[in-house]
């Protein structure tokens, strides 16, 4: 039992890392309870299991906000079956080598669990919750990966300093993550540009936020307005977030020459999302009007939400949940657009889109800055937009850019390529942030390598596993 209780702490601290929490330094600790609970029990597997389902549940909670609690428990279920291989740690023979399991193993869970299945769901990765880790630059050189393998090999180091005072391997350890520490930062900044980013709000919060039509739309036409009286220096141009412009503007034609005036009559160009509806099936676009009120270029979302934008298996999604019968499929997107504005090359991401590695990169390929559009209505309240908003930080190190990241109901914020918030809004009101914001064209190793890092850092977290068996330390 004491196990059992040692696992639940384990999962309980894992998810501590995450907003609302977000303690960086909670995965080491917690990946050392987790290996204590499981050198001591009999039935390894299922402890390994309830670690990760205790993790999972509280870190995604929120997404069964307004759906109810059976869905929930099915995600939870999926995202822990990848960490019952833990359970491999516990055989006696070659405890203290064994325990090295625990790198490749959390590491080759957290790249399954984003691809596969439906897509993937690599919303609570490890790395994502190391935005404020001192070691957190690493990413621009070897991708997100290496901040799992740091903060989980600090937890190995725990470990062994109070199971087993074992010098040179701590010793390593700590080595290996202060050099980290002193990892530059990557960046080359050609000019600068100036951004509005209003954060309109919504008249009401959950799945029905947008139920009034044009609501929405006004509420970020006005915002905007007012923000442009207010402010001292014009922008370069203006971003409004995912669902902004709650109807058609192409099908509405008030609503789009709305915009077009507003793009016109103040000279700036202005970036919106706009779900389009001129088929049976609607799309999720990023789209750009000139300082003449023209549409000059469109960005469709590449990778749709799983039970949001799309259900799999619907027939049985269906009888799981009754929302799933009011969620029409989504047409995802083929191509990836930047924004032109003056010397920006504007990289649109679109919500989800940013926890896909593959999205991610392409789409900010030849771009010299990153705007995220996103939609936080449905989850107000909880802790999922300041998860989100970690997630935009490590990829703006990642990535070696400037973030824009806005949202209807916010957190919205400017957050620079060293991952730190340069500005950021409240919760559920009305607001905008204004700045003049670095174009970085160089691009980070990290993006160089695309993806492959992920793969070379499991290919050495299992070499480093082979020699410690080997020598049996």
């Amino acid at each position: 039992m004491v196990s059992v209780g040692l696992s639940v702490l384990a999962g309980f601290l894992l998810s501590a890392a995450f907003a609302p929490l977000g303690f960086w330094f909670a995965v080491p600790v917690a990946i050392a309870v987790f290996l204590y609970s499981v050198t001591k029990t009999r039935h390894p597997f299922p402890n390994a299991f309830l670690f990760a389902a205790v993790f999972n549940y509280l870190t995604l909670e929120w997404s069964g906000q307004f759906v109810g609690l059976v869905p929930v428990l099915f995600l939870v279920l999926l995202q822990s079956v990848f960490y019952i291989p833990l359970g491999f740690i516990s055989f006696k023979r070659d405890r203290y080598s064994r325990i090295w399991l625990v790198l490749p193993v959390i590491l080759i869970a957290d790249e399954v669990r984003s691809v596969f299945p439906f897509q993937g769901f690599g919303w609570n990765r490890l790395s994502f919750s190391q935005a404020d880790a001192p070691f957190r630059i690493i990413a621009s050189y070897l991708g997100d990966s290496s901040l799992t393998f740091l903060s989980v090999l600090l937890g190995i180091a725990l470990y062994l300093l109070f199971a087993r005072a074992q010098l040179t391997s701590i010793a390593l350890v700590i080595l290996v993550c202060t050099a980290a520490l002193f990892v530059p930062v990557q960046s080359s900044g050609q000019g600068s540009i100036r951004v509005l980013a209003v954060q309109g709000n919504v008249p009401r919060l959950g799945l029905d936020f947008n139920s009034r039509a044009e609501e929405v739309f006004n509420m970020h036409l006005s915002k905007t307005q007012k923000a442009l009286n207010q402010i001292e220096a014009k922008p370069d141009f203006i971003v409004w977030p995912e669902n902004a412009v709650d109807v058609d503007p192409f099908l509405n034609e008030e609503v789009g020459e709305k915009i077009s005036n507003l793009a016109r009559s103040s000279s700036i160009p202005i970036i919106v999302g706009a779900v389009l509806r001129d088929s049976n099936q609607p799309k999720n676009a990023s789209i750009m009007w000139n300082s003449e009120g023209n549409v000059e270029s469109i960005y469709v979302k590449r990778t749709l939400t799983p039970f949001g934008e799309y259900i799999p298996l619907r027939s049985l999604s269906e009888l799981v949940s009754p929302f799933a019968e009011t969620v029409a499929d989504f047409i995802p997107g083929t191509m990836s657009i930047r924004h032109k504005i003056n010397n920006a090359n504007v990289a649109p991401i679109i919500c989800y889109e940013l926890i896909n590695d593959s999205n991610v990169n392409s789409n900010v390929a030849a771009s010299n800055l990153v705007v995220v559009q996103t939609n936080n209505a449905t989850f107000a309240d909880s802790g999922q937009s300041i998860q989100q908003l970690d997630i935009s930080r490590i990829r703006a190190i990642e990535q070696n850019r400037w973030v824009i990241s806005v949202s209807t109901t916010g957190v919205s914020a400017i957050i620079d390529n060293r991952g730190v918030v340069r500005s950021i809004t409240k919760q559920n009101e009305a607001a905008y942030i204004e700045s003049q914001v670095p174009l970085i064209q160089e691009e980070s190793i990290a993006h160089r390598l695309n993806g492959y890092s992920a793969i070379l850092i499991i290919a050495f977290s299992i070499l480093v596993y082979l020699r410690k068996r080997r020598m049996n330390v």
